[in-house]
């Protein structure tokens, strides 16, 4: 009998720690790395015919240096940004000054929703873009917020 109550009581002792110890690997477990995001893989930068949720991806970059837009910068609808820590500016050259759109890190926009300042929306406007690398935190002007702003014609990074 003392062997069964023994028995027993590990049992219950053994019960009670298995919750526990399965809450604590589900607890501490975390995505190891970046996940894709609207079809665009991570780390790249990728830019849409038609909104993010049902056009399709035309262009993406992931060099963090300044380029034109290839295969047309003023059809971009929408950008999907899939960086953890860079932010990236599209560019519109034909604007004086030029202007740009900041895409804070893992965001993703359609640009019909954000006004240009040439009196239309930023959507069929960019025509160039700069992922900005180390150092940045991927942050537009401190947030992680879309933000817009003008530099020089001609401005090169």
């Amino acid at each position: 009998m003392m062997f069964r109550t023994t028995r027993i009581r590990l049992g219950a002792a053994a019960l009670a720690v298995a919750p526990l110890a399965a809450g604590a690997v589900t607890v501490s477990a975390s995505p190891a790395a970046a996940v894709s995001m609207h079809g665009c893989a991570y780390p790249r930068v990728c830019l849409y015919d038609g909104s993010y949720q049902n056009g399709s991806i035309f262009s993406w970059y992931q060099d963090t240096t300044y380029q034109s837009i290839i295969g047309g910068g003023d059809r971009v609808d929408a950008v999907v940004n899939t960086r953890n820590d860079d932010s990236v500016w599209l560019i519109d050259r034909k604007a004086s000054p030029d202007a740009y759109i900041c895409i804070p890190r893992n965001t993703a926009v359609n640009l019909g929703n954000y006004a240009h300042p040439n009196g239309t929306t930023w959507a069929n406007d960019a025509d160039a873009i700069k992922i900005w690398g180390d150092p940045d935190n991927g942050k537009c002007s401190g947030t992680y917020q879309v933000q817009q702003g003008r530099v020089a014609d001609g401005w090169r990074p």
